[in-house]
C-alpha cells in the first residue's frame, strides 16, 4: 500500500514538473515573440520618421529649386528698359565741317536720335523731311525717310508717297574721334535709286560732322 502511494506522488511531481516546463517554454516563446514584436514595431516607427524627413525634404527643397531656376531663367526687366550706353554716346546734335557759322543750326546740323524722329534739311530754309535713325551695327546707322515736313516752302511736286521708306536714304559712320560722316544714298523708288531726286540733299548733308 505504501509502494503504491510512493508511485503515486511521483507521478503526480513528474506530471507537475513536466506542466511548469511547458508554461515557462510557453512563457518564454510568449516573450521573445513580444520582443520581436517590440522590435519591429519600433523599426517601423523609424522607417516612417525617416519616410517623413526624406518627403518633408523634397517638399522644402522643390520651391527653392523653382525658384532659383525662374530667378536664372527669367528675363531682366531692368535690362530691357535701359538704353543701349554705345547709342546713348552717340545721341545728340552734330553739326557740319565747315558749316560751323550755322550755330543756330538751320539746315547744316544732323540730330542722332534712335527713340523719336528728326527732321533733316534738303534744301536751306525750302525743303526738309521727318526722318527715323536704327543702329545697323556698332559702327553704323541707317536714316529711313518717314515724310516730308509740314513746314516746307517748296517740293509740293516731289513724288514723297512714292519713295520707298523701308530703304536708307543716308548712313552715317562714327569715327574713333568722335565726329561722324553721313554719306547720301538718295531716295528710292521700288528698291531702285530715284535718279531724278538722286542729289536732292546730297550737297547739303553730305560731309562730316562734330558734336555741337
Amino acid at each position: 500500500m505504501k509502494f503504491a502511494t510512493i508511485i503515486l506522488l511521483g507521478i503526480t511531481l513528474c506530471f507537475a514538473s513536466c506542466k511548469d516546463s511547458e508554461t515557462n517554454s510557453n512563457q518564454d516563446s510568449v516573450s521573445e515573440e513580444n520582443t520581436d514584436s517590440e522590435l519591429n514595431s519600433e523599426k517601423s516607427k523609424e522607417s516612417n520618421i525617416y519616410s517623413q524627413d526624406n518627403n518633408l525634404s523634397k517638399e522644402t527643397s522643390t520651391p527653392e529649386s523653382n525658384v532659383n531656376s525662374e530667378t536664372i531663367n527669367s528675363p531682366n526687366i531692368d535690362d530691357k528698359t535701359k538704353p543701349n550706353s554705345q547709342s546713348a554716346n552717340l545721341s545728340g546734335t552734330y553739326i557740319k565741317m565747315g558749316e560751323e557759322v550755322d550755330s543756330s543750326c538751320t539746315c547744316y546740323c544732323v540730330t542722332i536720335n534712335y527713340i523719336g524722329n528728326s527732321e533733316m534739311c534738303l534744301t536751306p530754309s525750302k525743303i526738309f523731311i521727318n526722318t527715323r535713325m536704327q543702329k545697323k551695327d556698332k559702327n553704323t546707322t541707317d536714316i529711313f525717310l518717314i515724310n516730308p515736313s509740314a513746314k516746307n516752302t517748296e517740293g509740293k511736286d516731289i513724288p514723297w508717297t512714292k519713295f520707298d521708306t523701308n530703304k536708307p536714304i543716308a548712313t552715317i559712320t562714327t569715327k574713333e574721334n568722335g565726329e561722324i560722316d553721313l554719306d547720301w544714298l538718295g531716295f528710292s523708288i521700288k528698291g531702285d535709286l530715284a535718279i531724278d531726286y538722286a542729289i536732292l540733299g546730297k550737297k547739303t548733308l553730305e560731309g562730316n560732322y562734330k558734336k555741337k
